[in-house]
């Protein structure tokens, strides 16, 4: 007769913190994946933007080549930059604000903070589950973007690799930002719809009216707008000048002021999260 030995001390096998980190941002990827007027609507903002201005580039340059310049080049390159990180940072704020209250909202925070699960690692999960929705399609974009800007130069100035590189590294930038800052906004107020208005509008309306107010002086250096422009590569601006709004803004301090845009509200996003009523 066989015998069989118990250990007493020996327990259900549990999950790796590493594959349980990823099976959380799996989740958190598919929920928004899932979303696909969401999605189209992301894809639109960026692929299709690019796209569809390249394209009425193209056929205005072709029934008018005198009037209208070749649609590639540097310079289109440069305009494609501002495009896709003014429209790509809509789409994050979309994309952000939805992962930030769409678990609230729909009601089912409750169950899974029920779950047992860190409330700590059901918010940053939520980091890269929209950055893998929102990111590759903004990457997909700008090598559009480059691709067009090389073959459809004609005689204008063909970007290099490095202005190719050190753009879409900052459109990325500029986009992520506005994913982070809608996330950790979102989770704070706990509603989708009113961190969207508020961040589309001040993405597009108060900047503008700030940064023309030349009486603020330094003061319109603490803008998100006004660090992005300063990292922006200098071969995509017209003449590689520094942005004339801030010529003395260092890059150390725009890089500061745009880790306090997407850190702070991080912050406070994971400390409504961690602290909210379930």
């Amino acid at each position: 007769m066989s015998t069989i030995t118990i250990n007493p001390t020996a327990g259900p096998a549990r999950p790796r913190p590493g594959t349980a980190a990823a099976r959380l941002v799996s989740a958190e990827f598919l929920k928004v994946r899932k979303r696909r007027g969401l999605a189209a609507l992301t894809a639109l903002l960026t692929v299709g933007a690019v796209v569809f201005t390249g394209g009425v580039l193209a056929v205005l340059h072709a029934t008018n080549p005198a009037k209208y310049g070749p649609a590639g080049g540097l310079g289109n390159l440069a305009n494609a930059a501002y495009i896709l990180s003014a429209l790509g940072a809509v789409a994050g704020v979309l994309v952000g604000a939805t992962m930030g209250a769409g678990d609230v909202q729909a009601g089912v925070f409750r169950d899974l903070v029920a779950t047992g699960r860190s409330r700590l690692a059901l918010f940053t999960a939520r980091i890269p589950g929209g950055l893998a929705l929102l990111w590759p399609l903004v990457a997909v974009s700008w090598a559009a973007a480059c691709t067009g800007s090389v073959l459809l130069a004609g005689s204008s100035p063909r970007p290099g690799v490095t202005v190719m590189v050190e753009g879409g590294l900052w459109v990325l930038l500029a986009t992520g930002v506005s994913y982070l800052m809608a996330l950790g906004l979102a989770s704070l107020a706990g509603s989708r719809s009113a961190i969207v208005g508020i961040l589309v509008a001040w993405q597009f309306a108060v900047p503008m009216l700030v940064l023309g107010v030349a009486k603020l002086g330094v003061l319109r250096e603490g803008l998100l707008t006004a660090g992005l422009d300063r990292m922006m590569p200098a071969g995509l601006l017209p003449g590689g000048r520094p942005d004339p709004v801030s010529p003395h803004m260092s890059v150390m301090l725009a890089a500061a002021v745009i880790a306090a845009w997407a850190v702070v509200p991080l912050v406070a996003g994971a400390w409504r999260t961690c602290t909210r009523d379930a």
